[in-house]
């Protein structure tokens, strides 16, 4: 009878795909076969072709529940509810899952002391110890969600990103709700230079917690570094939405007008965050920056120099007040500003290339063939 049954459903899908009783049906007889695994995409399918029958719902949520795979099948009764599924079966559901979701995660977790330990290892930096230690502590508590978290955190401290990619889908694993897991995962494929994954992660996360303004923060982020200006807007102005003292995403979303060329945008931007946080010398030198390319040098000079009032090793604001100089014809004084971005900088090749240039405007050609070449070795 399973196998007729399986024949005719399989040519029902054949013929209709979208057919929802057949969808829903088919993932009835996986579970059957004891093939709980493979029911979910024609519940899911079900459920996508018809939100509005109770059943589905149950169907899907019992076998998320016979997986234990809790949080999500918790996840899904919350969603039943929005889709205006309420019955007496559905709490009384919530409330087994609930129980055991909460037995899960009690049981043998490791103690607020032990984890804040490890906290204090990554606060200092002590990255290597804090891996070495929150290792030990995992053989200890493998169904810790919070431990594989830190030891994720620590990964991408430590720039292993995939290793640190691993440690949070564990995390995931214990705990499908995990939004922190779901943010930092985000955090490792956007430092592998994979924005689109980074991207899916931040909106699990935020999926999940929607008030999350740090993975609004962090997508914008990403978006930006893809090239994806409008939407690295949309999502810093959604930070803001959510923490409106938030100087970073003003500051970013500066920077983010400026490469779209609206610099009056730029600049309003910058001047919020400096007016949340005053001794913000990267808003300073961004707007610096913004003012420069607008053509006002004046204003231009003032926020480098106030840049560099708040952080007297600012080597990239002295490089750019050298700049402003030369583009006035004062060369002595870019040559001077040249010099102290590379006395704080050693390195600074940028710094040696202009450095090189002004000294070749004034006639100096031998020191500045010099620097030139200074510059193409670092």
């Amino acid at each position: 009878k399973v196998l007729e049954a399986d024949r005719l459903y399989t040519a029902i899908l054949e013929i209709q795909p979208n057919h929802p009783d057949a969808n829903h049906n088919m993932g009835v007889l996986a579970v059957g076969v004891g093939k709980t695994e493979e029911s979910l995409p024609f519940f899911k399918n079900a459920l996508r072709l018809n939100s509005k029958i109770e059943q589905y719902w149950l169907s899907y949520i019992d076998s998320l529940s016979k997986l234990n795979r809790i949080a999500e099948a918790i996840v899904l009764v919350d969603e039943a509810k929005d889709h205006g599924i309420a019955s007496e079966a559905l709490k009384n559901i919530k409330k087994n899952l609930t129980t055991k979701r909460d037995s899960v995660h009690a049981s043998n977790p490791p103690s607020e002391e032990k984890i804040q330990a490890l906290v204090n290892l990554y606060s200092k930096g002590q990255l290597q110890k804090a891996l070495e230690e929150a290792l030990k502590l995992s053989q200890q508590f493998p169904n810790s969600d919070i431990l594989y978290n830190i030891i994720g955190a620590v990964n991408l401290g430590l720039r292993n990103f995939d290793a640190a990619i691993d440690n949070f889908k564990q995390a995931i694993r214990i705990n499908s709700i995990y939004a922190d897991a779901y943010n930092n995962m985000g955090n490792a494929f956007k430092g592998k230079g994979d924005f689109v994954s980074a991207i899916k992660s931040y909106n699990k996360s935020i999926k999940i917690k929607p008030d999350y303004a740090e993975a609004f923060y962090n997508m914008a982020n990403a978006f930006k570094d893809k090239g994806d200006l409008e939407s690295a807007i949309d999502n810093y102005k959604q930070t803001i939405r959510i923490k409106p003292n938030n100087p970073e995403a003003y500051n970013n979303m500066g920077n983010t007008f400026k490469d779209k060329g609206d610099l009056e945008s730029a600049i309003d931007n910058f001047k919020h965050a400096i007016r949340i946080k005053p001794n913000n010398p990267e808003a300073c030198y961004n707007m610096g920056n913004a003012f420069k390319e607008e053509g006002d040098l004046k204003n231009a000079m003032d926020s480098y120099k106030q840049a560099i009032k708040i952080k007297p090793d600012y080597a990239e604001a002295y490089n750019n007040m050298g700049v402003v100089f030369k583009d006035k014809g004062d060369l002595e004084n870019a040559i001077n500003r040249y010099n102290q971005a590379i006395e704080i900088n050693p390195d600074y090749a940028a710094a040696y290339n202009n450095l090189g240039q002004a000294l070749q405007d004034q006639g100096d050609l031998e020191n500045a063939l010099n620097r030139y070449n200074q510059a193409i070795e670092i």
